[in-house]
């Protein structure tokens, strides 16, 4: 069978009036289309407004939990290692006296500095007993 044996006729039929009718029926599927309301609501409001609400939230969250942290200058002490302060304050340039000046301290945490540093070794109740017997 050769190409040229194949009978010619055209197999494809156009309806009548079918581009003229074209326009129309585009123009009413579309008109369908937007009449249609939406009873669900779309994945699109979320990520239109709940997810950054829900950034928002997250952010401020982490903004509070890391103010909260700072705030407690006794926490943030606490978890230092002694030893890696004690380095660090040696090695600065801090003087003793700059130090104590930074520190702003009242009475009573000056006195306790200056029960421990004169008698490290020393309990303060051991203390206490021993200033009592040179009283008496």
């Amino acid at each position: 069978m050769k190409l040229e044996d194949i009978p010619k006729k055209n197999v494809f039929n156009i309806p009548e009036g079918y581009f003229d009718e074209l326009p129309q029926i585009i123009q009413s599927r579309i008109a369908k289309k937007e009449a249609k309301p939406s009873g669900i609501p779309s994945f699109g409001w979320i990520l239109r407004y709940a997810l950054p609400l829900l950034a928002i939230g997250v952010a401020l969250f982490l903004v509070f939990r890391q103010n909260d942290t700072m705030s407690n200058p006794e926490k943030l002490l606490a978890s230092i290692n002694a030893d890696a302060l004690t380095n660090y304050l040696i090695e600065s340039d801090l003087t003793t006296d700059e130090l104590l000046d930074l520190a702003n301290l009242d009475e009573a945490d000056i006195n306790a500095l200056n029960d421990h540093l004169l008698y490290p070794e020393l309990d303060i109740d051991i203390l206490e007993e021993y200033t009592t017997e040179i009283e008496l």
